[in-house]
């Protein structure tokens, strides 16, 4: 072995001699100086006597302490790292003692250091050094967090409970500096609110720069923000307010008076007042809370969003205009929002990112078009609420003896509501007014005209429900309505589309949407009050007792079948188009015939004075039937039972040679009308037993 290899190793046995040395004793004095610090934060915290010179003696010798394992723990590695197998074990067994002391005397350390904080804490707070106070508060939080939960426990108990009451002293000290700093009131008698805020704000900027860094939420300004909103943003754009501005030794004011809560001020009076606010705040009270963010950068994040709908919604909305004359003097309220955003950006109250309130007004087109088409629904809507029974009579006479030469361009002769020709004159004056101005606005106003005549076929039969179910000329009129509104819509789809399309730069500018639910919903509202009223004549003729072989009743609810379709008649003959009134009355008339046909048709033996009265009950039909028409003439038209009904009666007042005549071996016109089997029956009924009586039925086939 070289002389150098010789000195080297000397060393290193030198070194791990002093190692296995000192190992032992660093680790007695580290338990020593634990109790000591120990016992010493007991006899301060749990004990209550305070000594810091002691506990500056205890923080000295734990440095030096910790200092020599450094020493230590740094030459036992390096020896390790040498390799000495001999020791190997015995040196990894003191490296792990001293990262155990060390340990050990870091939560000494810690401990020391708390204590040492502790007894600053009453010197800064004198000092109203309150962002040191915070630092040092978060800092000792940090600290006794980081104990073993089973080490120190009562003195870490202790320690954390000294912490909490050091920290709410020191929050109620921030408290109270903002309110001494900044004041706000109200009084319910004289209806005011008055702000104050000293003139001189040094120890506010250091009680909230406090507050920050603690907590992002700022509670004092949090709840200043709030007063600000309820007592005087609100106040100031929604009711008319006197805002004024004075001081006095100690204190800068500012002092709202209400002075009608039921009546808002114009828009200018609103930005002035606004202004004053915001500039009386910018003045007194923007101090810095970090860094980067001011105390009204924080109370406009607390409420920039909704004071930017505030003043949109409750004021600049007053402000579109209703007419082109106001339109083109709305530059001036652009400007004055222009400068009023300015103030609110300037203030820090607004950011890039808050709606803005100068986009809005500088959106005038749009608005202006969104404000006269909300203008237009609800007028629309105010016509579709008047009366439907107040009448006008529009449309081409009906021509029955040329039914087909009728031009499909008209509408026939009817009667509609005033207020559908009103609905129409409206809408119509709406679309050529989209023709005229920029295409943005006449697609929102060609679009506004087809929501109306969608709202038209849900809304009317809402609104006039009731009357719709019960009075059979509102039916009618709200189906000749219907129809023409869709006769109409057609006319425009002819006359407006083709332009609307080259203006709007779209192919979908009809109304055929329209056009089928308008006429869907007339025809189901007037199939469903026909149905009603089949229903009820079927109830009708179910009481005439047929049903039962008799023909006491027959005749009474005849005549009441008749006298409802004549009630019937009352309403709609002026009401409903030529060919749409006949059928209804038809389809009425018809069921009436078919019931009776039906009845009679079933009986299996029916007396000559039977047969007579049947006849004198038909009567009453063949009379009155024909006079529910418009042209009584035409009344087969409509009644296809009507010739059944007539040779049923011829039948019932004939001979079998009259029947024999008229059958004409199934191709007379009693054979057009009647089955066979039906015609057997009814003989069977009418005629006693004879030859002459088989013969007929022997020949009648079938």
């Amino acid at each position: 072995m070289s002389f150098l290899n010789e000195v080297l190793s000397s060393a290193e046995k030198v070194e791990l001699d002093e190692t296995n040395k000192k190992v032992p004793e660093l680790k007695s004095r580290t338990e020593i100086i634990k109790i000591e610090v120990i016992r010493y934060l007991e006899n301060v915290y749990v004990k209550y006597s305070e000594r810091p010179k002691q506990n500056r003696t205890l923080l000295t010798k734990a440095l030096e302490i910790e200092e020599e394992v450094k020493t230590l723990k740094n030459n036992a590695e390096h020896a390790a790292k040498k390799e000495l197998l001999n020791s190997q074990y015995e040196l990894e067994k003191h490296i792990t003692s001293l990262e155990s002391i060390n340990c050990e005397l870091h939560m000494v350390l810690n401990l020391c250091h708390i204590n040492e904080s502790l007894i600053n804490f009453t010197e800064l707070f004198d000092s109203k050094m309150y962002l040191n106070l915070m630092k040092l508060i978060c800092n000792l939080e940090k600290l006794v967090n980081n104990f073993p939960a089973d080490e120190y426990i009562e003195v870490i108990d202790e320690l954390k409970f000294i912490i909490n009451t050091k920290e709410n002293t020191l929050l109620n000290e921030l408290k109270n500096v903002f309110t001494d700093n900044i004041n706000i009131s109200e009084n319910e008698d004289e209806k005011s609110v008055v702000i104050k805020i000293k003139k001189d704000v040094n120890n506010l900027e250091q009680a909230l720069f406090a507050l920050y860094f603690k907590n992002s939420v700022v509670y004092p300004l949090h709840s200043f923000a709030k007063s600000l909103w309820n007592y005087i943003f609100v106040p100031v754009v929604d009711c008319t307010v006197k805002v004024n501005i004075c001081e006095d030794d100690k204190y800068h004011i500012l002092k709202v008076v209400t002075e009608d809560a039921t009546k808002k001020s114009g828009y200018l009076k609103v930005f002035s007042n606004l202004k004053t606010v915001l500039e009386y705040l910018k003045k007194n009270c923007n101090v810095h809370i970090n860094e980067e963010l001011t105390s009204l950068g924080y109370i406009g994040s607390e409420i920039r969003d909704d004071l930017s709908e505030l003043i949109i919604k409750n004021c600049l909305q007053n402000t579109i205009p209703s007419n082109a004359a106001e339109l083109q003097k709305y530059k001036i309220v652009i400007e004055d929002t222009k400068s009023l955003e300015e103030v609110l950006r300037d203030c820090h109250i607004f950011t890039e990112d808050t709606t803005s309130i100068f986009e809005y007004a500088n959106n005038v087109d749009i608005l202006f078009i969104n404000k006269k088409c909300n203008e237009y629904l609800v007028t629309s809507q105010n016509i579709m609420k008047k009366d439907l029974h107040d009448l006008v009579e529009i449309g081409t006479p009906y021509n029955p003896d040329n039914p087909l030469g009728c031009n499909i361009d008209e509408f026939l002769q009817c009667t509609v509501s005033k207020n559908t020709i009103e609905l129409i004159q409206f809408t119509e004056k709406v679309i050529q007014q989209a023709l005229t101005v920029s295409d943005v606005c006449g697609d929102r106003l060609f679009c506004t005209v087809q929501n109306i005549f969608r709202k038209y076929s849900s809304f009317v039969p809402e609104f006039h429900r009731k009357v719709l179910q019960t009075i059979p000329q509102q039916v009618a009129l709200f189906h000749n309505n219907c129809f023409y509104i869709t006769f109409k819509l057609t006319e425009w789809n002819k006359l407006y589309s083709p332009r609307m399309s080259a203006v709007l730069k779209t192919d979908n500018c009809g109304f055929k949407d329209e056009i089928f639910q308008l006429q869907k919903v007339a025809a189901e509202t007037f199939t469903s009050y026909m149905e009603g009223q089949l229903k009820q004549l079927n109830e009708i003729m179910k009481k005439s007792g047929c049903d039962d072989h008799t023909l006491d009743n027959l005749k009474l609810v005849t005549e009441k079948g008749i006298r409802q379709q004549e009630l019937l008649k009352t309403a709609w003959h002026k009401v409903l188009p030529y060919p749409t009134y006949n059928k209804a009355l038809g389809l009425m008339l018809n069921s009436l015939c078919n019931s009776i046909i039906t009845s009679i048709v079933k009986f299996e033996d029916i007396s000559y004075d039977a047969a007579e009265q049947m006849v004198e009950i038909m009567k009453t039909i063949f009379i009155r039937g024909p006079k529910l028409f418009t042209n009584p003439k035409e009344i087969s038209l409509y009644v296809s039972s009507w010739c059944k009904l007539n040779e049923l009666n011829f039948v019932l007042g004939a001979n079998l040679l009259d029947i024999n005549d008229r059958w004409v071996d199934g191709k007379g016109a009693l054979a057009l009308q009647f089955k066979p089997v039906e015609i057997k029956q009814l003989i069977t009924a009418l005629f006693q037993n004879t030859d002459r009586k088989s013969a007929l039925l022997a020949k009648i086939q079938g």
